[in-house]
This record gives C-alpha cells, sequence and structure tokens, in this order.
C-alpha cells in the first residue's frame, strides 16, 4: 500500500506536469495568434493601410498675429 507521502508527492507531481502542459500549450497559442495577427497586419499596410487622404484645399495658416 502507498503511504500519504507518496500519494501527496504523486499529486503534486502531476499537477506540476498539468501545469507545465497548460502553459507549454498557452505560449504556443499566443504565439500563433501574434503570428497570425503579423500576417494580417502587414497585409493592410501594403494595401495601403491607415494613410490619410490628401487635403481637398490647402489652407493658408493663419496665425493671431497676422490679421
Amino acid at each position: 500500500m502507498i503511504s500519504t507521502t507518496a500519494w501527496i508527492l504523486l499529486l503534486a507531481a502531476c499537477g506540476a506536469a498539468a501545469a507545465a502542459a497548460f502553459t507549454v500549450w498557452t505560449r504556443r497559442e499566443r504565439r500563433t495568434e501574434r503570428q497570425a495577427h503579423k500576417a494580417v497586419l502587414h497585409e493592410w499596410e501594403n494595401e495601403g493601410g491607415n494613410l490619410a487622404p490628401p487635403p481637398a484645399t490647402a489652407d493658408p495658416l493663419v496665425t493671431a498675429g497676422s490679421a
């Protein structure tokens, strides 16, 4: 029969293995999402991205002292 100490050590080892597996899984998922986001962003920037349209009219610079 297994002693109480052995059961506690076995459960602790299983818990540590589960925590390590979860950490590896979430990091891999996060890295995959980040790579996908970079690819979409790069494609979006190549299409023109968030460029401001040219102004319709050129307004002269007006300052308070020039009037």
